[in-house]
């Protein structure tokens, strides 16, 4: 099996292939360091107790493997975990390709590109001391798909079930990903054989059976995790709820899952739009994808000849975008952003593999000229649509970079100026009024780009962050001792004014008070 593969052509072009378009699109995160919000604080020591209350109990336990693997602290390493991170992608790729059967090497270059290039790895890179784990679930979660795929019994069933539950315990938001490689094997397997509507609907129920128990054991073995640990659930972006919002706010989900699909979110407002995969010109790239995809797969069935099979296919096609966008299903589109939306680029599976099918049918599945031109024209919108989403990438990078030094240079002056307070010695106490509240308005980097939405790239929140204080510690080595808010008096606080006015930085019976804000 292992001499199988190596000798297949089409990992090594898929390797190769995803980690040339990682530099591209993802150079800029790997060989430099970004690092605020949560990464700031995680940047060297993650706690991994704390990922139980959010249901990722799989994400403790591997992080605990990880170092008995590697020895020392975790460390949020760019470099390593990123490239980490693209080789988990390019092996669920190839995991696809071997099971549709999608051999053209261009379209393998393509489906690399967006692969890559999506913004829900830019996202992902924002949290890079985490994304690894992530993406490792996902990976999983393909896995176990295509080991039921080969060969449907009870064991790799339940292969199948350990390894989705598993990838969802790493992270929830892996769902989606499994449920539309299910659906895309599903595909297949309809496409290549002439089933009954019997046999169809006792394939769709099994994996119906997979989803029910992957799940029910994701739920089983996280109770289990946290009375080990003596921990509840936190309710951070839904979780803890599970998303739940009665039978009305389900129906509406759905609408706004095909609603995405068809039309991504816009910069108009800011509802759903730090979840949006196609920002700038790829909205319109992605819309005339869909329309050429909706076409070839219209070639496509018009070549079957059975109208039974006519149907099973185009019902998978037609639910493909609720799996593929099942994130907007599962919580409001409020609580979702960029890194939750990776199994959005599992539909550009769905003209790869039709292109596919069409050449091994050969003329008679299709009008020929046309059929060709479509064919054509879908490769070449996927890797537009790679190219561009690289440069969104790369954009986004340069903000982050413009925005850190922003905050580097802020922080040293803010250090200067406390440092230089008559009275201050290395063991003054400081107390900070209102730091989450800092006026940030001469930052230039939020204006000098386009919007950007895409965490954590969206704002700068370095200055004000929860983390701001690990920001400054990690990037201007100046962490003083905090100060009792009770020693000082409130009034003498209310008669100061505000940074970086002169008298906003003040010795106060021995604590040195800085206040940003009224």
């Amino acid at each position: 099996m292992i001499e199988k593969l190596l000798k297949d052509k089409r990992l090594p072009l898929i390797l190769i292939s995803s980690f040339a378009w990682s530099i591209v699109a993802h150079g800029m995160a790997f060989f430099n360091k970004y690092s605020y919000h949560d990464d700031a604080d995680w940047v060297n020591g993650f706690n991994y107790s704390d990922t139980y209350g959010l249901g990722r109990w799989g994400r403790a336990v591997t992080g605990k493997l990880a170092l008995l693997l590697f020895g020392g602290k975790h460390a949020s390493t760019p470099c390593f975990l990123g490239l980490f991170t693209i080789l988990c992608i390019a092996l669920m790729l190839y995991i696809v390709c071997l099971r549709l059967r999608i051999d053209n090497r261009l379209m393998i270059v393509a489906l690399s590109a967006v692969m890559v290039c999506t913004p829900a790895v830019t996202a992902g890179f924002g949290f890079m001391f985490t994304t690894p784990y992530f993406f490792l679930g996902s990976f999983l979660g393909v896995l176990g798909a295509y080991i039921y795929y080969s060969d449907k019994n009870v064991k790799t069933f339940l292969v199948c079930t350990v390894l989705m539950a598993f990838s969802t315990a790493l992270y929830q938001a892996n769902i989606p990903i499994d449920l539309i490689v299910l659906l895309l094997f599903m595909l297949d397997d309809v496409n290549s054989s002439d089933m009954t509507w019997k046999d169809y609907l006792m394939l769709g129920l099994k994996n119906v059976l997979i989803c029910i128990v992957f799940i029910v054991e994701y739920f089983v073995s996280n109770k289990i995790a946290l009375k080990i640990v003596g921990m509840e659930m936190s309710d951070y972006k839904g979780v803890g709820s599970y998303g739940f919002g009665g039978i009305m706010a389900y129906v509406m989900r759905v609408a706004t899952a095909y609603k995405r699909f068809l039309k991504p979110a816009d910069f108009v407002g800011r509802q759903g739009v730090s979840a949006n995969m196609f920002p700038w010109s790829l909205m319109y790239y992605h819309i005339l994808l869909v329309a050429v995809s909706i076409v070839l797969i219209a070639i496509f069935v018009k070549g079957v000849g059975s109208f039974r099979k006519i149907a099973q296919i185009l019902i998978l096609a037609c639910i493909s975008p609720l799996f593929a966008y099942f994130t907007y299903f599962m919580v409001d589109e409020n609580e979702i952003h960029g890194l939750m939306t990776y199994g959005e680029v599992f539909m550009f599976i769905i003209p790869a593999y039709f292109i596919a099918r069409l050449d091994e049918n050969g003329e008679t599945a299709g009008t020929g000229r046309l059929r060709a031109f479509l064919s054509k024209t879908a490769v070449v919108l996927i890797i537009v649509i790679g190219i561009v989403a690289a440069r969104y990438d790369n954009v986004c990078y340069l903000k982050a970079e413009v925005l850190q030094t922003e905050v580097i240079s802020y922080c040293n002056r803010l250090i200067a100026r406390i440092q230089s307070t008559p009275g201050y010695t290395k063991d003054t106490p400081v107390l900070y009024v209102n730091d989450r509240s800092k006026n940030d308005e001469g930052f230039g980097g939020e204006r000098l780009f386009d919007p950007i939405y895409t965490p954590t790239y969206q704002w700068n929140s370095m200055v004000n962050d929860y983390a701001w204080k690990d920001t400054m510690e990690l990037w201007c080595a100046f962490r003083p001792d905090p100060a009792d808010p009770d020693a000082v008096s409130a009034d003498e606080i209310k008669a100061m004014p505000v940074y970086p006015d002169e008298g906003s930085i003040k010795m106060i019976d021995g604590v040195l008070v800085v206040k940003f804000t009224e």
